[in-house]
């Protein structure tokens, strides 16, 4: 197999914090062909070093964090940092990728992943630039909020240093703490609490190295012609770049009261709608390599404090599912969630559990201990924020994280949580969109989610960018989701991995055309294929792109088995009362259907949900079998080690 020849592809920092050693090494050429960057090579790491059923905030747990393959090219929005580890939310594995700078910055200092193993003795930093690599003392920083951290460290290094880290969350190992990349940049729910059970506050990079793709000419010849073609759509002209996600406010049915209702663009209260967040925006920002801008910028007049990427998922989870309506105090919320380095969906679902279960007397007053739990109550919801990232009190419970705070109330509680495999995103009927919703939910290697492939499977928004893209994609061979929702789905996840394994934004608002470059131009992977070879100077096929993201997604998912992910996993949850009536039990008839026909085109056992070894050994990792054949792993029921 030949050699990549484009500069600082494969290139590794292995780091172990407790023996403060730092090895340098390189992927092989096998690896980045069948794992290309980003999540891919994440993925392989964790199967490999992680055994079955460990604490994930023990110092046998694994942290990595990757650039994609093009990550800082001249490919727009390839900013993607790709962090993953086992999560202390989940117990599964736990991923996501945040923008800004670092993931470039990385690249440039002539590196595509770190991974972190051990835990240090006391609070350190890593401190990169090019060649020079160290760990350095941060008990200075620690307890500092993300921003201040960033300001610290660029005081210390210059203002060029681009940061990954934690905020108080993380150092207190609430279980959905975040990595925050250059202040705003979230990813990775639960991640941040394994910086922290490492001692690791930060890793700050500058690189001076830059980039050279093999094929130069080539290669940015058809990187400019993408760039082209969003400079002059005119959907993302008046879209993307106008309101970002908050076009989901008035498309997206954002819930009102803990998922009870769906609220519609004409039943959207004043103060959620897109029109009153636009009175608090002062400007507008993009991370590396992006035309889009398609983040705000909003100062909060009573604190005096600027903020920025309030997304359609923190107005959701911490204003309209907890019946919150002010504008300024759910940015004030989303801003808090930042410097504490906390995920805002699974903090804004997590509390709005907890107000239906004290409605319903599940938790009581003492339960409680005084909080409000009010419905609409923003001025109690700010002080469970914070009680939250510092453990205290009634936040000592809400920091376990959704389906662990659930549990420490018993089964009733546990019956109005509507989570798969620990992750939080809302129930749906599996009737909705042929059953993609629940299905998609399920399938996710990292628990309920809708960045797996969700949205792309029914080209929820690429009917509105350019329906001729997804004309051209049905006849290049993409399942047509009305008619083959199952296969609609595996393209879906394909589409997905892919562009968390280049580098590439999925898109503030979800879409094949951010996600896969080139895509309307050869349909559908082609573009894809054609690019890679011309940055890494690897040939790489359509079919080579296909195997390498189905590769990626089957490791992740022996990499579940592994901790104890059983077929029952699969599972679709909905309201007890609900639940409970013929339609719904007919739904779950036709959900598990869903369900068998993914694992047998999958190629995985139907009866275990286990890849096969055929399977895995036509994508040449047979030593994936290897460690999951015939083999019985611990049943999963949320992650290992003690609950609050």
């Amino acid at each position: 197999m030949s050699t990549p020849s484009g500069r600082n592809i494969g290139n590794i920092l292995v780091i172990d914090l407790t023996r403060e050693k730092i090895v340098k090494r390189e992927a092989s050429p096998e690896t980045v062909k069948q794992y290309l960057g980003g999540r891919g090579f994440n993925s392989k790491a964790l199967f490999d070093m992680i055994p079955g059923r460990i604490d994930p905030l023990s110092p046998e747990n694994v942290l990595a964090l990757a650039s994609g393959t093009l990550a800082g090219t001249a490919l727009p929005m390839t900013s993607r940092l790709h962090i993953s580890t086992l999560s202390p939310l989940s117990g599964i594995l736990g991923d996501g990728n945040a923008g800004g700078e670092f993931s470039a910055m990385l690249k440039f200092a002539g590196y595509e992943q770190i991974i972190v193993t051990g835990r240090a003795e006391k609070p350190k930093y890593v401190f990169i630039e090019d060649d020079e690599v160290e760990i350095r003392d941060a008990e200075e920083l620690w307890g500092l909020t993300t921003g201040e951290t960033v300001d610290w460290l660029r005081d210390e290094h210059g203002d060029e240093v681009s940061v990954a880290g934690i905020g108080p969350a993380g150092e207190n190992l609430v279980r959905f703490a975040t990595t925050m990349v250059d202040k705003y940049h979230s990813g990775a729910r639960g991640s941040g609490a394994v910086w922290g059970s490492k001692n690791l506050k930060a890793i700050a990079v500058i690189g001076t190295k830059g980039i050279e793709p093999a094929d130069p000419e080539r290669f940015y010849k058809m990187a400019k012609e993408d760039i082209d073609y969003f400079n002059r759509n005119d959907f993302v002209r008046r879209i993307y770049s106008v309101i970002g996600t908050h076009y989901g406010l008035i498309q997206w049915y954002p819930s009102w009261k803990y998922f009870q209702v769906p609220l519609s663009a004409e039943e959207l209260p004043i103060g959620l709608r897109p029109q009153d967040l636009a009175e608090y925006e002062v400007g507008r920002t993009q991370c590396f390599s992006c035309p889009l801008a398609c983040k705000d910028v909003y100062y909060l007049p009573s604190t005096g404090e600027y903020g920025t990427a309030s997304e359609f998922e923190s107005i959701y989870a911490l204003g309209s599912n907890n019946c919150i309506t002010d504008t300024e105090e759910i940015l004030r919320m989303e801003h808090m969630a930042d410097e504490y380095g906390m995920d805002v969906m699974t903090l804004g679902d997590t509390i709005a559990l907890a107000r239906l279960l004290h409605e319903r007397g599940i938790l009581s007053d003492e339960d409680v201990k005084g909080v409000s739990l009010e419905w609409g109550d923003a001025e109690g919801q700010i002080q469970l924020i914070e009680m939250t990232a510092y453990r205290k009190g009634f936040g000592n419970k809400l920091a376990e994280g959704y389906r662990n705070f659930a549990k420490l109330y018993g089964e009733e509680a546990l019956a109005y949580c509507y989570d798969v495999k620990g992750v939080n995103r809302g129930w749906y009927e599996v009737n909705f969109i042929k059953g993609i919703f629940t299905l998609s939910h399920a399938t996710s290697t990292r628990g309920a989610d809708h960045l797996r492939g969700r949205s792309w499977a029914y080209w929820e928004n690429d009917k509105l960018m350019d329906i001729e893209v997804v004309r051209g994609m049905l006849e290049a061979g993409l399942p047509d989701y009305r008619k083959d929702p199952v296969g609609a789905l595996i393209y879906g996840e394909r589409a997905c991995t892919l562009a968390d394994s280049l580098g590439r934004c999925k898109g503030s608002i979800n879409s094949w055309l951010q996600a896969v470059p080139l895509v309307w131009k050869y349909p559908v992977f082609k573009g894809t294929a054609m690019l890679l070879t011309a940055f890494t100077g690897m040939e790489f096929t359509e079919k080579d792109v296909i195997d390498a993201t189905d590769r990626i997604y089957l490791t992740e998912m022996a990499f579940n088995v592994k901790q104890g992910i059983k077929k029952k996993h699969y599972d679709v949850k909905f309201p007890p009362e609900f639940a409970a009536t013929e339609r719904a039990k007919a739904q779950v008839r036709r959900h598990w259907e869903l369900v068998d026909e993914y694992l047998e085109r999958r190629g995985c056992d139907v009866e275990t949900a286990y890849p096969k070894r055929e399977t895995l050994e036509g994508l040449d990792i047979g030593y994936v079998a290897d460690q999951i054949e015939g083999k019985e792993f611990p049943e999963w029921d949320g992650p290992v080690g003690e609950v609050a």
